[in-house]
Order: structure tokens, then C-alpha cells, then sequence
């Protein structure tokens, strides 16, 4: 057999690759009768398969007022219980850079850039390549990028791997796609650029219609990803065993049915599989509203606001976006400017609006919003300069140097500082470090206390670094009793339950819960 795309235009002499498939027609779908949301329900309980467990589930579909679809507790829900299990129904690259080449379809590690022989523009290890025929998992998607007839067929284009999760919306079965056009698909704003449009207007394709209904089809696909996919990832090893952790991102429509509260009551993981599971992170009440948080629970509300009006197109009102000091926790707050009130701390009047005037709780100071913004935005620019690429030594100063000056303790910026010293400050480093991350461990977690998230992902990677971290202290005082405590073991036992189902969970966890008897 010749192999495949060998001419260069996208020609494929592989018989057994599958045909491109029929283009679909993109419904208009209403869900908001209770027939539809029936029909629905029973559509994705077909397509979970065994991942429901006989019965009833916990969980129903429901509409709620100023929610629309969500997903409801059909009886009381105790805290770490799994409430549901999703797969995604598409799962592939997102748009972001890589600092590493793989294979676009396994994700396996390439030690240099190996492009598919078919034609595609896509880097594809050997196993995986259209040559191989219709036992590649990629020869469908080749076949149909190939019918496009790629321009520079010889040359990597990251542009094409960026739209791949999107283009594996052809390759779906009428079930599952049936499914996927049932879900919401917000346009993109005026000034974004989605990953077919950069395709589009490149004109990276000889035959491929920028009005045509194949293009229509990729649009209302990208509307649904970037409106409801989840950022997932997959640990791959290179050929000298170093680890690598491959960002995807994965459209799940059970996971993705979940409403958005900045307290949400369940935390998910990714196991292995690349399969959610998801399970409460507070006692959730039959009837009670099941959700989830899109955004990053760390951040102000200010910053969450922004977040969620950009990329998921609504305002969040919740209780905690309401209360300007975030529950006692002071997040998106900034130290008072006046030297005369060191213990001041500017918080917005109105903390839905994000033009709101910004007044001291002590000497009632007040700065506009256009200021308080340039405040956090350099605050942010000296995180990144600070922290990202620097050793933890360096942070650790800088925090208790520099930080202390101009930002609070538990302002975001200062809890991103801690978070990434507490990455970076690993076993082999001196006492006073480790004392350091210790404190920054304590502290986070009492501001996850007093936002009241639970059992929540943060908590059991908190959890887990706090014991790790106690241990080698008390190897290096010659106190090893100090380690079995039974506060430190419950620190252990905790990141435990949390993180058990995790794929990316940290490596030495289960032969600790070993060694310590917690299981």
C-alpha cells in the first residue's frame, strides 16, 4: 500500500480509511418544555451508558430562573459523595501554546516534530499515522482535513491542531451528536478570533467554503465548546520517564449542564480515563440546585466578575460576589494608600458594578474604579515577573519584603505568591522554608474555611502539601512522633478522599496512605 498523502495534496490511496461523513444540519432546539428536557435526559442517560448506576440517579435536569437548564438533587446528597460520572463526547488540543511536541491524537511525547504523512499539517506519532489505515485513530479526522485540501501540506501548522477538538465534531455519531447540538453555543464577541476564523481567514484550505454549511457546522461547534468545555489533561511520560501533563479540553454535557455559583457545592476530578467524577463538596439538600464554579476560587470578585462576563457571557450575583469583604477574606481587597491608615483596606461600594467607587473600611478614603484597576493590574504584572520563573527563596522574600508594603495578606495576589511557593518549596529545602510553606498552607486553608467551599479540590492538594511538609520537618527536628499526630494525620486523610479519583493526583500519595495506615 502507497502511503498515504505521499504526493503532497492530500491524496490518499489508504482504501480502508472511513468516508468524511454527511454533513449534519445544526438544529434549533428549545429545551425549555418539560417533554424536551425528557427526552434530553434520556438521550444522555443512553449515551453514559454503564457510568450510571442502577436506579434513580441523584441528580435530574430542571430549568431555574435566571439560570435556565441546571441540574437539581433528587434527595439529600451527603458531603464527598459521587454524585455522577461524564466522558466527554469531544476531547482534544486547546487553543494555547504547548512546550512540548505530541502526537495529536495519543498525545504520546515526539522527540522532534513528526508530521502525519497524510497530508493533515498534524504532528502524529507512528502509530497513529494515516499510513497505518483504518486502525489509526486518526485516519478519519486526516480523511476529512485531507478533503479540504491543506495549503503547505510539508509544514506544521499549530493553527490546524488548535481547531482540532472542534473539527472531531464531524466525526461524532448521530446520537452523540444529537446530544452536543442540544447544548448552548454563545457567539463569540466582536473582537475574538476563534480558531476556525484564524483557519478562515489565512486561508489555510483550498476547499473549504468560509460560507458554506461545513463551516456553519464548525462555527455552532466552537460556540458549544467555548461555552460549556472543560480544561482537562493527560500525565504522559517522554522516553527518559519525565513526566508531562498535557492540557486538553473536553466537552462533557452532564458536567457542562451544572449552573455557576462562586460557592459551589461539588468538586470534580479527572481519573485516568479522562472521565469526570464528580462529588459533593458540602451536604447538598434534595431539591437544592447542583453547581459548579467557572471560575478560579481564589480570585476576588472584581476578577471573577470580569471573568465570567467575558468567557461565559452573564454576571454573577451570588451571596459572595455581594459582600464586599468576600465572607471576612479580603480577597479582591487593596490596602489603603493613606500612610496615616496602615490597616485600611478599599473595597468596592458596590461590588456588582465594576465601574463601583472604592472607600476604606477605616478612613472612609475613596478612589475610583480606573485606579483601583491600575493597582491590580500592577500587582499582577509583578506576580507574573515574581513568581512564575523565579526560585522560591526569591518569592518568600519578596513576600515578606515587598508584598507586605502594599498588598494584604489575603488579598488574591498574596495568595498567588503563596500558592506558587508552595509549589516550588519541595522536601530537599532548609528548615526556614519549610516553615514558611507550612504558613502559607494554614493560611489558605482558613480563607477556604471561611468561604465555607468544603471538600473542595484546593483543600486536598492544601491538605497533602501540609502533611508532606510537617513530616520532613519533623524528620529534620529527629521528632518523627510529630508526623503521626492525629491532626496531621487528618490532613492526610482528608487530601485522601479528596484526591483518590484524581488521574494527576501527586505520585507519592497512595504509598503514604500506606505507610500511615489511613486506608
Amino acid at each position: 500500500m502507497a502511503a498515504a498523502g505521499e504526493n503532497g495534496n492530500g491524496a490518499t490511496g489508504a482504501a480502508s480509511v472511513p468516508p468524511v461523513p454527511e454533513l449534519p444540519e445544526v438544529p434549533t432546539v428549545d429545551l425549555s418544555l418539560p417533554e424536551r428536557i425528557a427526552s434530553f435526559k434520556q438521550e444522555l442517560l443512553a449515551y453514559l451508558g454503564e457510568l450510571v448506576p442502577p436506579g434513580e440517579p441523584p441528580w435530574d435536569i430542571a430549568t431555574f430562573e435566571g439560570y435556565g437548564r441546571g441540574l437539581v438533587a433528587t434527595r439529600d446528597i451527603a458531603v464527598n459523595e459521587l454524585v455522577f460520572v461524564d466522558r466527554p463526547v469531544l476531547v482534544g488540543p486547546r487553543v494555547n501554546n504547548y512546550e512540548v511536541i505530541f502526537c495529536a491524537s495519543c498525545c504520546s511525547i515526539l522527540r522532534r516534530l513528526q508530521l502525519c504523512t497524510g497530508g493533515c499539517r498534524l504532528p502524529i506519532c507512528s502509530r497513529c499515522d494515516y499510513s497505518v489505515g483504518a486502525g489509526s485513530p486518526h485516519a478519519a479526522e486526516c480523511a476529512l482535513i485531507q478533503s479540504w485540501q491543506p495549503k503547505d501540506a510539508g509544514r506544521y501548522s499549530k493553527n490546524i491542531l488548535y481547531a482540532l477538538t472542534s473539527i472531531r465534531g464531524f466525526l461524532l455519531s448521530e446520537r452523540d451528536r444529537s446530544i452536543v447540538l442540544q447544548m448552548e453555543g454563545h457567539p463569540p464577541r466582536k473582537e475574538m478570533t476563534t480558531e476556525i476564523e484564524r483557519l478562515l481567514k489565512d486561508g489555510y484550505f483550498w476547499n473549504l467554503d468560509g460560507e458554506g454549511p461545513a463551516v456553519r457546522y464548525l462555527r455552532q461547534v466552537v460556540n458549544i465548546l467555548n461555552t460549556n468545555a472543560f480544561e482537562t489533561s493527560r500525565i504522559v511520560a517522554d522516553e527518559e520517564n519525565n513526566q508531562h501533563e498535557i492540557i486538553l479540553r473536553g466537552l462533557y454535557i452532564l458536567g457542562a449542564l451544572m449552573n455557576h455559583c462562586c460557592r459551589p457545592n461539588v468538586r470534580y476530578v479527572f481519573d485516568g480515563e479522562l472521565r469526570m467524577r464528580v462529588h459533593a463538596s458540602r451536604p447538598i439538600k434534595k431539591g437544592e440546585q447542583i453547581m459548579n464554579n467557572y471560575s478560579k476560587i481564589l480570585w476576588g470578585s472584581q476578577h471573577r466578575i470580569i471573568h465570567l462576563c467575558f468567557s461565559k457571557n452573564f454576571l454573577c450575583c451570588c451571596d459572595r460576589c455581594k459582600d464586599p469583604t468576600e465572607f471576612g477574606t479580603y480577597l479582591g481587597a487593596l490596602k489603603c494608600v493613606r500612610e496615616s491608615c496602615p490597616e485600611g483596606r478599599l473595597l468596592p461600594v458596590n461590588p456588582l458594578k465594576i465601574s463601583s467607587v472604592w472607600r476604606c473600611d477605616r478612613c472612609s478614603l475613596k478612589m475610583d474604579n480606573i485606579k483601583a484597576s491600575k493597582i491590580q493590574e500592577i500587582a499582577s504584572r509583578m506576580i507574573m515577573n515574581n513568581a512564575i520563573k523565579r526560585e522560591a527563596s526569591h518569592i518568600i522574600d519578596y513576600l515578606n519584603d515587598h508584598i507586605v508594603k502594599f498588598l494584604l495578606p489575603t488579598n488574591q495576589f498574596t495568595v498567588e505568591l503563596k500558592l506558587q511557593a508552595i509549589k516550588k518549596i519541595q522536601s530537599d529545602r532548609p528548615l526556614v522554608e519549610l516553615r514558611e510553606k507550612e504558613k502559607y498552607c494554614l493560611e489558605i486553608l482558613d480563607i477556604l474555611q471561611r468561604l465555607n467551599y468544603g471538600e473542595c479540590f484546593v483543600k486536598g492538594v492544601l491538605c497533602y502539601e501540609l502533611f508532606v511538609t510537617r513530616v520532613t520537618i519533623a524528620q529534620l527536628l529527629n521528632e518523627s512522633e510529630i508526623a503521626t499526630e492525629t491532626s496531621n494525620l487528618d490532613q492526610l486523610r482528608t487530601a485522601w478522599q479528596i484526591l483518590k479519583p484524581s488521574g494527576n493526583r501527586p505520585r507519592d500519595l497512595q504509598q503514604l496512605v500506606v505507610t500511615y495506615g489511613i486506608e
